[in-house]
Protein backbone atom coordinates (compact mmCIF):
# COMPACT_ATOMS: atom_id res chain seq x y z
CA UNK A 1 0.00 0.00 0.00
CA UNK A 2 1.18 3.81 -0.51
CA UNK A 3 2.34 5.92 1.77
CA UNK A 4 0.33 9.17 1.97
CA UNK A 5 2.04 10.81 4.67
CA UNK A 6 3.57 13.59 2.41
CA UNK A 7 -0.01 14.22 0.58
CA UNK A 8 -1.17 14.08 3.56
CA UNK A 9 1.16 16.78 5.39
CA UNK A 10 0.39 19.28 2.03
CA UNK A 11 -3.25 18.95 2.09
CA UNK A 12 -2.86 20.01 5.74
CA UNK A 13 -0.74 22.97 4.94
CA UNK A 14 -2.83 23.94 1.77
CA UNK A 15 -5.89 24.00 4.18
CA UNK A 16 -4.26 25.80 6.61
CA UNK A 17 -3.19 28.14 4.02
CA UNK A 18 -6.39 28.57 1.90
CA UNK A 19 -9.02 28.30 4.58
CA UNK A 20 -8.02 28.87 8.27
CA UNK A 21 -6.01 31.79 7.61
CA UNK A 22 -8.10 34.01 5.78
CA UNK A 23 -10.67 32.68 8.62
CA UNK A 24 -8.14 33.93 11.60
CA UNK A 25 -9.07 37.50 12.72
CA UNK A 26 -6.11 39.57 11.50
CA UNK A 27 -6.10 41.84 14.30
CA UNK A 28 -5.08 38.94 16.58
CA UNK A 29 -1.50 38.57 16.21
CA UNK A 30 -0.60 35.55 18.42
CA UNK A 31 -3.50 33.65 16.69
CA UNK A 32 -1.47 34.63 12.85
CA UNK A 33 2.06 33.99 14.31
CA UNK A 34 0.97 30.26 15.70
CA UNK A 35 -0.98 29.89 12.35
CA UNK A 36 2.31 30.59 10.55
CA UNK A 37 4.82 28.62 12.98
CA UNK A 38 2.13 25.54 12.70
CA UNK A 39 2.65 25.62 9.31
CA UNK A 40 6.05 25.99 8.89
CA UNK A 41 6.49 23.17 11.07
CA UNK A 42 4.63 20.94 8.90
CA UNK A 43 6.36 21.94 6.01
CA UNK A 44 9.61 21.23 7.40
CA UNK A 45 8.16 18.34 8.72
CA UNK A 46 7.40 16.77 5.28
CA UNK A 47 11.17 17.56 4.41
CA UNK A 48 12.19 15.15 7.32
CA UNK A 49 9.52 12.56 7.89
CA UNK A 50 11.35 9.67 5.73
CA UNK A 51 14.56 10.63 7.76
CA UNK A 52 12.78 10.32 11.03
CA UNK A 53 14.01 6.93 12.09
CA UNK A 54 17.85 7.19 10.61
CA UNK A 55 17.89 10.16 12.88
CA UNK A 56 17.59 8.06 15.96
CA UNK A 57 19.38 4.96 14.39
CA UNK A 58 22.74 7.80 14.24
CA UNK A 59 21.86 9.08 17.49
CA UNK A 60 21.94 5.98 19.09
CA UNK A 61 24.87 4.67 17.54
CA UNK A 62 26.68 8.25 19.09
CA UNK A 63 25.00 7.50 22.34
CA UNK A 64 26.53 3.60 22.16
CA UNK A 65 30.02 4.77 21.31
CA UNK A 66 29.86 7.51 24.46
CA UNK A 67 28.63 5.02 26.66
CA UNK A 68 30.93 1.70 25.87
CA UNK A 69 33.94 4.45 26.33
CA UNK A 70 32.63 5.50 29.35
CA UNK A 71 31.71 1.74 30.82
CA UNK A 72 35.31 1.23 32.61
CA UNK A 73 35.00 4.40 34.76
CA UNK A 74 31.52 4.43 35.35
CA UNK A 75 32.73 0.90 36.58
CA UNK A 76 35.48 2.57 38.74
CA UNK A 77 32.40 5.01 40.24
CA UNK A 78 31.20 2.05 42.03
CA UNK A 79 29.26 -1.25 41.36
CA UNK A 80 25.81 1.06 40.80
CA UNK A 81 27.11 3.47 38.76
CA UNK A 82 28.96 0.83 36.35
CA UNK A 83 26.02 -1.48 36.67
CA UNK A 84 23.55 1.33 35.42
CA UNK A 85 25.31 2.23 32.85
CA UNK A 86 26.47 -1.85 31.50
CA UNK A 87 22.39 -2.15 31.50
CA UNK A 88 21.63 0.57 29.94
CA UNK A 89 23.95 -0.14 27.27
CA UNK A 90 22.99 -3.61 26.53
CA UNK A 91 19.23 -2.00 25.90
CA UNK A 92 21.07 0.12 23.84
CA UNK A 93 23.04 -2.60 21.77
CA UNK A 94 19.79 -4.88 21.11
CA UNK A 95 17.57 -2.31 20.15
CA UNK A 96 19.76 -1.09 17.57
CA UNK A 97 20.49 -4.27 16.88
CA UNK A 98 17.01 -5.41 16.12
CA UNK A 99 16.02 -4.72 12.59
CA UNK A 100 13.00 -4.68 13.20
CA UNK A 101 13.19 -2.08 16.44
CA UNK A 102 10.50 0.63 16.21
CA UNK A 103 11.41 4.02 16.11
CA UNK A 104 9.88 4.27 19.64
CA UNK A 105 12.21 1.32 20.61
CA UNK A 106 15.08 3.29 19.34
CA UNK A 107 13.93 6.39 21.02
CA UNK A 108 12.84 4.82 24.34
CA UNK A 109 16.52 2.90 24.44
CA UNK A 110 18.44 6.37 23.60
CA UNK A 111 16.53 7.78 26.46
CA UNK A 112 17.54 5.24 28.69
CA UNK A 113 21.28 5.02 27.88
CA UNK A 114 22.00 9.00 27.92
CA UNK A 115 19.99 9.49 31.07
CA UNK A 116 22.51 7.00 32.37
CA UNK A 117 25.44 8.57 30.84
CA UNK A 118 24.12 11.85 32.53
CA UNK A 119 24.54 9.69 36.19
CA UNK A 120 27.83 8.75 35.11
CA UNK A 121 28.62 12.68 34.61
CA UNK A 122 27.18 13.99 37.99
CA UNK A 123 29.11 10.52 39.57
CA UNK A 124 32.03 11.59 38.17
CA UNK A 125 31.79 15.15 39.99
CA UNK A 126 33.36 13.47 43.41
CA UNK A 127 35.46 11.36 41.31
CA UNK A 128 39.58 11.38 41.06
CA UNK A 129 40.78 14.48 38.47
CA UNK A 130 42.04 12.11 35.84
CA UNK A 131 38.49 10.06 36.10
CA UNK A 132 36.97 13.60 35.79
CA UNK A 133 38.67 14.35 32.55
CA UNK A 134 38.55 10.96 30.97
CA UNK A 135 35.09 11.29 31.39
CA UNK A 136 34.55 14.80 30.34
CA UNK A 137 36.63 14.04 26.89
CA UNK A 138 35.06 10.77 26.03
CA UNK A 139 31.22 13.12 26.54
CA UNK A 140 32.54 16.06 24.48
CA UNK A 141 34.42 13.74 21.58
CA UNK A 142 31.14 11.68 21.58
CA UNK A 143 28.67 14.83 21.64
CA UNK A 144 30.64 16.63 18.36
CA UNK A 145 28.91 13.89 15.98
CA UNK A 146 25.43 14.24 17.64
CA UNK A 147 25.68 18.23 17.19
CA UNK A 148 26.88 17.73 13.82
CA UNK A 149 23.38 16.03 13.47
CA UNK A 150 21.09 18.89 15.24
CA UNK A 151 22.19 21.25 13.08
CA UNK A 152 22.22 19.67 9.79
CA UNK A 153 18.54 18.16 10.65
CA UNK A 154 17.85 22.05 11.98
CA UNK A 155 19.07 24.04 9.13
CA UNK A 156 16.05 24.53 7.48
CA UNK A 157 14.78 27.10 10.14
CA UNK A 158 17.93 29.52 9.57
CA UNK A 159 19.63 29.62 12.60
CA UNK A 160 22.61 28.28 11.62
CA UNK A 161 25.80 31.05 11.41
CA UNK A 162 27.57 28.91 9.53
CA UNK A 163 25.36 26.74 7.07
CA UNK A 164 27.91 25.74 4.88
CA UNK A 165 30.37 23.77 7.66
CA UNK A 166 27.36 21.81 8.40
CA UNK A 167 27.42 18.31 6.71
CA UNK A 168 24.45 17.75 4.75
CA UNK A 169 21.96 15.31 6.17
CA UNK A 170 22.03 12.88 4.23
CA UNK A 171 25.87 12.30 4.50
CA UNK A 172 25.38 11.86 8.09
CA UNK A 173 22.43 9.53 7.78
CA UNK A 174 24.14 7.58 5.13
Amino acid sequence: MMDHSENTLNAAIKSLRDTVAPAVDQNDPQAEEQLRLTIDFLSFLKTRIYDIHARQRYELAGQIQVARALLPDAASLGDEVGDRLAIALSVAETAYAAAGSHTDDLRAASQQVWATVRGVVRSARTAPEEVRDRIGEEVLAGIAPLVELESAWYIPFGFEPAPDTVPELTELLA
